[in-house]
């Protein structure tokens, strides 16, 4: 088991360097998770920039009770840690999350224009988004957010949090990854079809 946490902790240390190298998120913005199991996750911890975590940003937490691996550890999880827990436990099939800001998705994010994103006018991203979801605006790391993203994946793989940015889900890292690159390609080739 031990053997196994430490090669999904990399697979997230990787993944945060990616999303940070793409600018898709910046400073300390953004988190991850990855199911273990299904009562435990890995998830990215609070206040620590993602293209330079290492092995101890990264803390196992119970989808059940939130409880940590270590009571005494003093590595605090994500704030948006809810949100992840909400998503896995209305998605026994999904199991990773992601939560960015890649700009050109952001854009549609903050001018509150998430819902026009329409993933048909690309074969791709027809295909391996599904229908984009739209969630309103309610404070990061609120019970309420969580809630509503939660509910919310139940329809949808790829979500734009109003004036917040996006949350991706898959059944593994690199099926949220590329579902978040094709979100961007797909809010930047939206955004620069319509100044044409």
């Amino acid at each position: 088991m031990q053997k196994a946490q430490t090669y999904y902790k990399r697979k997230l240390i990787n993944l945060g360097k990616f999303l940070y190298n793409k600018g898709y998120i910046v400073a300390t913005d953004g988190n991850m998770s990855i199911r273990l199991n299904q009562k435990e996750i890995l998830i990215t911890r609070s206040g620590v920039c993602k293209g330079e975590l290492k092995t101890g940003d990264v803390v196992k937490l119970n989808i059940e009770n939130c409880k940590l691996e270590n009571e005494n550890f003093k590595v605090i999880p994500s704030t948006e840690y809810q949100m992840h827990l909400a998503i896995y436990q209305n998605r026994p099939d999904v199991n990773a999350v992601v939560h960015a800001h890649p700009v050109h998705s952001t854009i549609f994010a903050v001018t509150g224009n998430g819902n026009i994103l329409d993933e048909k006018i690309l074969t791709e991203t027809e295909k391996t988004l599904g229908k984009i979801g739209y969630v309103g605006y309610y404070q990061p790391g609120s019970n309420e957010l969580a809630e509503v993203v939660g509910k919310s994946s139940g329809k949808s793989n790829v979500m734009i949090l109003a004036h917040h940015g996006v949350v991706v889900t898959g059944q593994n890292l690199s099926e949220a990854r590329h579902r978040l690159e094709r979100l961007e390609f797909l809010a930047k080739v939206t955004l620069l079809s319509k100044i044409i």
